[in-house]
């Protein structure tokens, strides 16, 4: 009989993978303040355990606080999805290249479009960007580096968050489903050069949708500011 060593956690730890998620799947807001006591009845754990939690969110980006102000989820600007896309440009544009040139298709990549491609318009887009996410973490972990992964691990918390922005707007599972499909057929050809574009068009789509998406949030929210074409105070 085969047996299965569990990893053992803190509670803190605990409290933090579960916060992180009921971010990522809408429970908590972009914008929306957390306080310590609210947390602390929410997972009826002492405040010093939020407090802890709240740390370790605070460094991976899923959580911002400013000067002598709550704890809040982070509402990203146009600027900021820029900046975060440049990043994911650079890295898995590379990494699209170097798996092409070798040969190499992860067959995590392959399940999770296998399973993009099974899903209808209707089902819940957290099970695309599920599918998503565990798709491009394929990639990177296929090119064996361990400093690329730990830089991608790094910036993961705030594009899983940037991707919550899929949920707001019109999302095409099988849209979805389709480019992926065409960013891995693009690697397995074999030719860097077209795996390196597919992966430009795929990233670039993603950023162009997210975008437009919190464009249309701020237009809703303030309609005279975006039509009138002042910049938002957080992009200034």
């Amino acid at each position: 009989m085969s047996t299965h060593k569990l990893r053992t956690v803190s509670v803190v730890e605990a409290v933090t993978e579960q916060l992180s998620e009921d971010i990522f799947s809408g429970a908590f807001r972009p914008g929306d303040v957390l306080t310590e006591t609210q947390l602390s009845e929410r997972f009826d754990v002492p405040r010093q355990t939020i407090r802890s939690a709240i740390v370790m969110l605070l460094h991976d980006g899923i959580l911002r606080r400013e000067r002598n102000k709550s704890v809040y989820v982070p509402q990203f600007s146009e600027d900021d999805i820029r900046d975060l896309f440049a990043v994911r440009r650079l890295v898995e544009m590379e990494t699209a290249r170097m798996l092409s040139a070798r040969g190499v298709l992860p067959e995590g990549a392959e399940s999770a479009v296998r399973s993009m491609e099974l899903l209808s318009d209707e089902d819940s887009c957290d099970e695309l960007l599920k599918y998503d996410f565990q798709f491009h973490h394929a990639l990177i972990e296929a090119t064996g580096s361990k400093r690329l992964q730990k830089f991608y691990r790094s910036i993961s918390a705030e594009m899983r968050l940037a991707l919550t922005y899929f949920r707001s707007g019109d999302f095409s599972a099988s849209r979805m489903a389709r480019e992926h499909r065409e960013f891995l057929d693009a690697i397995r050809t074999g030719n860097p050069t077209a795996a390196v574009e597919a992966c430009r068009v795929h990233i670039e789509e993603s950023e162009a949708f997210i975008s437009q998406t919190i464009h249309a949030q701020r237009a809703r929210l303030d309609p005279g500011r975006a039509s009138s074409g002042i910049p938002d105070p957080e992009e200034i």
